[in-house]
């Protein structure tokens, strides 16, 4: 049962990590969140309370600008690190 799970799962995944609909999805999906935090720091009360929350209102929807445009801050590393690449050949854990 888990190997028949595990190869549909194998199959629908999509080989490109940044396709335009993840992209899509998730920097509107931020610039939302920095919107509604925006209507919430209009609620408070306490100026370091509203700052607050518009700086992270203001941190959130740049990143979501920041996805759709497809910055290069945001995209992973797709080389290892020789740190890594050694720590996981000498692991006892792999020498099982």
């Amino acid at each position: 049962m888990i190997g028949k799970l595990s190869a549909w799962y194998r199959d629908n995944v999509s080989e490109s990590v940044d396709c335009v609909a993840c992209r899509l999805i998730s920097g509107f999906g931020m610039i939302g969140i920095g919107a509604f935090l925006l209507a919430q720091a209009k609620r408070r009360r306490s100026p370091v309370e509203n700052y607050a929350m518009k700086s992270i209102a203001a941190v959130a929807g740049v990143l979501g600008v920041a996805r759709l445009a497809d910055a290069d801050f945001l995209k992973a590393k797709t080389e290892p690190t020789k740190e890594l690449k050694k720590i996981t050949g000498d692991h006892p854990f792999f020498k099982r």
